[in-house]
């Protein structure tokens, strides 16, 4: 759900300043990553949506909005390393002649931006789960043991 705001947030803003274009291109970009990781694009939103069973202060609120709010621009510029990879990897794909080496190092590159996000995220849950009381958190891992321990996906 976080995303989904962001996202809007984006759209928003853009449309008023003429930018609709951009900013539905970098709301499909944020859907894909969201598909390509099999429907954990989430996250950020699904756990904020979970919390509200957890009683948070409007500070702890406000603290952990400042949490992914501030996560945000990284992230950005994380998902712009994964989708330099992506693309270099079809264009070798797509080439004349195949070129493994090519195609070997642009699957590295995007393996290693999806692991520093999926290391972002966890660092952001981690920041998050701080901000609550023992007490919180007990209950937090308590509704997640009561699903299975995965995140719900939503796709």
């Amino acid at each position: 759900m976080f995303r989904r705001h962001v996202t809007k947030f984006l759209l928003a803003s853009s449309c008023a300043l003429g930018l609709a274009p951009l900013a539905a291109n970098e709301a499909f970009a944020q859907m894909d990553e969201g598909m390509m990781r099999g429907g954990m694009h989430h996250r950020g939103g699904g756990d904020m949506m979970r919390m509200r069973g957890l009683n948070l202060t409007e500070q702890q609120r406000d603290q952990i909005f400042k949490i992914h709010h501030d996560s945000v621009p990284a992230m950005r510029e994380q998902m712009k390393q994964v989708q330099k990879a992506r693309m270099d990897l079809r264009q070798v794909a797509m080439a004349d002649k195949f070129d493994e080496a090519k195609a070997r190092q642009a699957a590295d590159a995007q393996a290693k931006a999806m692991a520093n996000m999926a290391v972002m995220r966890a660092q952001t849950m981690n920041r998050v789960r701080q901000v609550l009381t023992p007490e919180q958190r007990q209950k937090m891992d308590e509704m997640r043991d009561r699903r299975g321990g995965e995140p719900r996906s939503r796709g």
